[in-house]
C-alpha cells in the first residue's frame, strides 16, 4: 500500500491527508530537511590567479622590452626619446638643418666626376635647439654606406662620416663621390648606441645623365679668340641648363683673353705635329650656374705678367700646361679648383688657391710637375678644411714648393721632391 496514503505526523502521531506538506493538527512540517549545497568558489579563484598571472607576465614583458635595446630606422629623419629628451636626427645635402632630403635627385655629365656632402643633424624637438655634439656622447659608433647594385658601371662611394669645418651646424658629414653613370643608390647612416640601442637613417639617391652638346672646329668657326669668344656667348644665350657643352678647339695659338661666365663651356684642346691649342692672354672662368667647368689638354704660355688662368667659378683643369706668369693657376672668390696632371713651369706662382668658400669638387691633385718657380703651391685660403692630396706630383727646382700659409691639411706623402 503506498505510503502516502497512512501518513503519520512525527510529532502528534496524527493521521495526515494524503500528500500533506505539514500537519493540520500541530503544524509539523513533513518534508524532510534536505541539506543545501553551497557552490564551490574554487573555479572563481582559479580565475582571479590566472588574470593576475597574465597582468604580472605583461607587466613583467614590458619592462622587459622597454629595457631592450631598440632599433630605429627612417627614411631622412627618425625622432629618437630617452630619458634626455626628444631628437631629431635627419640627413640633408644642404644646409638646412630641420629639413630632411630622404629622396635626391642630381644631374650629371655620363662622364664627370662629382661629390657632394650627406649632413647629419640633430636637433632637440622641445627647443630646436642644435643638440649634434651633446647627442654624440650617447653615441659609441657611426657609419655609412652605400647599398648598390653590384652590377653599377660606376659605384658610389661614401667616406667615413666626422664632422667638418665647412659644415659646422651639421653633427657630422660624409661626402659621397658619384659620377653621371652611378646609381641608383641608397644611402645608409647607422648610429649605435651606448645603450644598445641602433638609429638607421636612409637616403635615397638617384643620378640623371645630363644631355651634352660636342662642337667641333670643323663644324664651327674657332681659329681666332675673337671667333671663339662669339661661340661662347651664343652658346650662352641659347643652349639652357643643365645641358653640358663641349667645344672641341683647333690646335692654334689664340692671341688675347677669353671670358666663360654665366654657364660652364667645357673646352678640349687638340694636337698636330708640334701646334697645340694654346692660349697668350688670361682665360677667365666666372660661371657660377651648372656644373663643374672643365679645360683639358690646353697650353698657357705668359710672358711674365698676369694670369694664365682665373677662376672664380668651380674649375678642373687636366692635362694643360701653364708656362711663364705671374701667376699659372689662380681659385679665388668662393670656388673649389683641382687641378689634374698639369705642368707648372717658370712661373713667378705656379697654382695660387685663395678662395674661401664651402664646397669641395674633388681631393685629388694628382700626377702634377712643378718646375722651375717661384713658388710651386701658394695656398693662402681654401675652401673646408678637407686634406689636399698631392699624390705622383713632382716639385723640382721650385724657390718654395709649397707656401701653406693657411695651414691647410695635405698629403704629401706620395709626391716626388727633387
Amino acid at each position: 500500500m503506498n505510503d502516502t496514503l497512512n501518513q503519520i505526523c512525527p510529532r502528534c502521531r496524527a493521521q495526515l491527508p494524503p500528500q500533506a506538506a505539514f500537519c493540520p493538527h500541530c503544524a509539523q512540517s513533513i518534508v524532510s530537511a534536505k541539506a543545501i549545497r553551497v557552490p564551490s568558489v574554487r573555479w572563481k579563484k582559479i580565475l582571479y590567479l590566472g588574470v593576475a598571472a597574465v597582468a604580472l607576465a605583461a607587466l613583467i614583458l614590458g619592462i622587459v622590452f622597454y629595457f631592450l635595446p631598440r632599433t630605429y630606422d627612417g627614411l631622412g629623419q627618425v625622432i629618437y626619446t630617452d630619458q634626455d629628451g626628444t631628437y631629431q636626427l635627419l640627413l640633408a645635402c644642404s644646409n638646412e638643418r630641420f629639413t630632411p632630403d630622404a629622396e635626391i635627385t642630381q644631374e650629371a655629365e655620363v662622364n664627370g666626376e662629382y661629390r657632394m656632402p650627406s649632413r647629419l643633424f640633430i636637433n632637440h624637438v622641445d627647443t630646436g635647439a642644435n643638440a649634434g655634439q651633446i647627442f654624440l656622447q650617447k653615441v659609441d659608433s657611426v657609419s655609412a654606406q652605400f647599398l648598390q647594385s653590384p652590377d653599377s658601371p660606376s659605384p658610389m662611394v661614401c667616406s667615413r662620416p666626422e664632422y667638418r669645418d665647412f659644415s659646422p651646424e651639421a653633427a657630422m658629414v660624409s661626402l659621397l663621390d658619384y659620377t653621371g653613370r652611378s646609381g641608383p643608390a641608397e644611402l645608409v647612416w647607422t648610429l649605435n648606441m651606448k645603450n644598445g640601442d641602433t638609429i638607421k637613417l636612409r637616403q635615397k639617391i638617384k643620378i640623371d645623365p645630363i644631355e651634352t652638346y660636342d662642337y667641333h672646329y670643323e663644324d664651327y668657326p674657332m681659329d681666332t679668340v675673337e671667333q671663339l669668344q662669339t661661340l661662347v656667348d651664343q652658346i650662352t644665350k641659347e643652349v639652357p641648363l643643365p645641358a653640358v657643352v663641349n667645344l672641341h678647339l683647333p690646335p692654334v695659338t689664340y692671341e688675347g683673353g677669353l671670358t666663360i661666365e654665366n654657364r660652364p663651356i667645357n673646352l678640349h684642346g687638340s694636337q698636330e705635329g708640334d701646334r697645340r691649342t694654346t692660349f697668350t692672354d688670361t682665360v677667365r672662368v666666372a660661371a657660377q650656374n651648372g656644373p663643374i667647368l672643365y679645360f683639358y689638354d690646353l697650353d698657357f704660355t705668359g710672358h711674365g705678367e698676369g694670369i694664365g688662368v682665373s677662376a672664380s667659378a668651380r674649375f678642373w683643369a687636366e692635362g694643360c700646361s701653364f708656362t711663364g706668369w705671374k701667376t699659372g693657376m689662380l681659385g679665388y672668390g668662393y670656388a673649389w679648383v683641382n687641378v689634374i696632371a698639369c705642368q707648372f713651369a717658370d712661373n713667378e706662382v705656379g697654382f695660387h688657391f685663395n678662395s674661401n668658400g664651402g664646397y669641395v669638387n674633388h681631393t685629388m691633385f694628382n700626377d702634377n710637375t712643378f718646375i722651375g718657380n717661384g713658388t710651386a703651391v701658394l695656398l693662402e685660403q681654401v675652401p673646408t678644411d678637407e686634406t689636399m692630396n698631392f699624390q705622383g706630383s713632382r716639385f723640382s727646382q721650385n724657390g718654395t714648393d709649397i707656401d701653406n700659409r693657411c695651414g691647410q691639411p695635405l698629403d704629401i706623402s706620395q709626391a716626388i721632391f727633387e
